[in-house]
């Protein structure tokens, strides 16, 4: 393979951790420099004592053959086939997720439940535009009254933006539309495969999610791994990425740059800078922070859910997973965890609240809605996930249309992953854009 197609990665998260693994399998040269001193971003399996838990609850969606393959060829018979289902919790009720009519009959009065037909029968009925806002998704896929009960307060909630404000890319292909037939399909309980069930089988490593990242990392080498070291600087020419120099004073050349860091570091660190009319842009640029809560608890079982949903706007949390759902070797035999997530933000617990504050307000509302006993609370830990998912709103998915326009540039600059592409991405989009881009490389 010639030189110019090597490539130095900026973040070892799971974007660039496969596009060094896709380039390595292809007999490339790729170095990847870390800012951090481990490697996963925020896909991390943290090990503490007898308990594992994720820095989010991750899963493995089987929607790419290739992908799927590949991963049960690093991790062999460790990745494991999960059915654990999902549910909302919704008026000291568990419902299915996704929402289903039958569910619905069950749970609801009358009123509602002609509400939510008529409701759907109209949407079906008129024309309906491309929509433009996430609330817009939401009115389309389930109709106004189901939106109201469940996505849009959810949605707001993890966000910390209006559903009008919200770009419709947010929903990430999770609303399945309701029409007639599924309408009637699901109130007379007919029989679902399992592509019916967006949150069903889905895949998951025995260990903790952090073990694909952890073998996409073996097969890399860590020789080709440089933790804590951010790069602080990209020198260029107005056309091509030049060097980049990290926090140690170090430079390096590049033939090709791959970022996979938030967008905005990237702007804020190019040598010449950027027009003032790009670095205006980036304030309306924003990630959301996320505090999860892990409760260790004296119990065998919690729920028997892969995860639990939240939206009542009174709830301090937007969803509960527990890893022992997803694998039995995240906790011991007679005990488990439950893992937390809380959005923080001004709409939400303020970013700069206080670890006691946010476990009370947690432990408060599980404790009066009689979902956990605190004295089954062996012990508690917190832990801050920064820049866990970018906020696209409408606004800004404009503004990132112009930033990556100027970054076009750039002939041997290329972005993936969630925070440099500003895209809501799951994991095997990630591998199959790292895979592309190594192939498109290769074939130049």
């Amino acid at each position: 393979m010639k030189n110019e197609n090597n490539i130095d990665i900026v973040g070892g998260g799971p974007a660039g951790l496969s596009v060094g693994y896709f380039a390595k399998k292809v007999g490339m040269q790729a170095k990847i420099h870390e800012a951090s001193s481990t490697i996963g971003g925020n896909c991390k399996t943290i090990i503490d004592g007898e308990f594992k838990y994720d820095t989010g609850a991750h899963r493995l969606h089987d929607k790419s053959e290739y992908v799927t393959n590949e991963i049960k060829l690093l991790l062999g018979n460790k990745l494991k086939r999960v059915t654990s289902p999902s549910k909302i919790y919704y008026r000291g009720k568990f419902l299915n997720f996704p929402i289903s009519v039958s569910d619905l009959v069950y749970n609801l009065d009358l009123s509602s439940l002609i509400k939510i037909i008529y409701d759907n029968i109209l949407t079906r009925l008129r024309k309906r535009p491309l929509p433009e806002s996430f609330k817009q998704v939401a009115y389309q896929s389930y109709g106004k009254t189901i939106s109201k009960m469940f996505l849009i307060s959810y949605t707001e909630k993890l966000w910390g933006e209006d559903a009008d404000n919200l770009d419709p890319t947010i929903s990430g292909g999770r609303l399945k539309a309701l029409n007639l037939r599924s309408l009637i399909k699901d109130l007379f309980l007919i029989k679902k495969t399992d592509s019916d069930h967006l949150e069903g089988a889905f895949y998951y490593p025995e260990q903790g999610f952090g073990e694909i990242f952890n073998a996409l990392g073996k097969k890399i080498g860590p020789e080709n791994i440089f933790l804590n070291k951010k790069v602080c600087n990209v020198y260029h020419d107005n056309n091509k990425i030049l060097s980049v120099s990290d926090n140690n004073g170090e430079n390096n050349f590049i033939n090709n740059l791959v970022y996979t860091a938030p967008i905005d570091e990237l702007v804020k660190s190019l040598s010449p800078a950027a027009p003032k009319h790009i670095l205006d842009k980036l304030k309306f640029i924003k990630y959301r922070e996320l505090m999860i809560c892990v409760l260790y608890l004296d119990l065998k079982s919690f729920s028997p859910n892969a995860s639990i949903y939240f939206p009542d706007l009174e709830c301090p949390f937007t969803r509960i997973y527990e890893p022992k759902n997803r694998s039995t070797k995240m906790s011991p035999i007679e005990k488990t965890c439950i893992v937390v997530e809380v959005p923080m933000g001004e709409r939400n617990m303020k970013i700069d609240s206080a670890k006691e504050v946010v476990y009370n307000k947690i432990l408060s509302y599980l404790e009066n809605k009689n979902l956990i006993k605190s004295e089954k609370i062996i012990n508690y830990k917190l832990v801050k996930v920064k820049s866990a998912y970018p906020i696209i709103t409408r606004d800004s998915a404009l503004i990132i249309k112009e930033i990556k326009k100027y970054l076009s540039r750039f002939n041997n600059l290329n972005m993936i992953g969630r925070n440099s592409s500003f895209e809501y991405l799951h994991t095997h989009n990630i591998m199959e854009r790292s895979r592309s881009l190594i192939n498109e490389m290769i074939s130049l």
